[in-house]
């Protein structure tokens, strides 16, 4: 049984980007937070964020994943 992992959430734009890239969750329980169902979607998150906040646009991102 795999747990699901949890970050603090941000309001930042390329994070909500993200999150809703790879199918997160956004949870408000006693604070915000993220929520990933596995340690591979948290990784996705992780790239995809950073590929967001250095300038790249979400089609070339999604284009990116289509071919793979």
């Amino acid at each position: 049984m795999q747990l699901a992992i949890r970050i603090k959430a941000s309001e930042d734009y390329a994070d909500i980007q993200a999150l809703a890239f790879v199918g997160g969750e956004s949870v408000l329980k006693s604070y915000p937070m993220f929520v990933f169902s596995s340690p591979a979607q948290k990784r996705s998150y992780d790239e995809i964020r950073r590929r967001i906040k250095g300038g790249e646009s979400l089609e070339a991102i999604a284009r990116s994943y289509k071919q793979t």
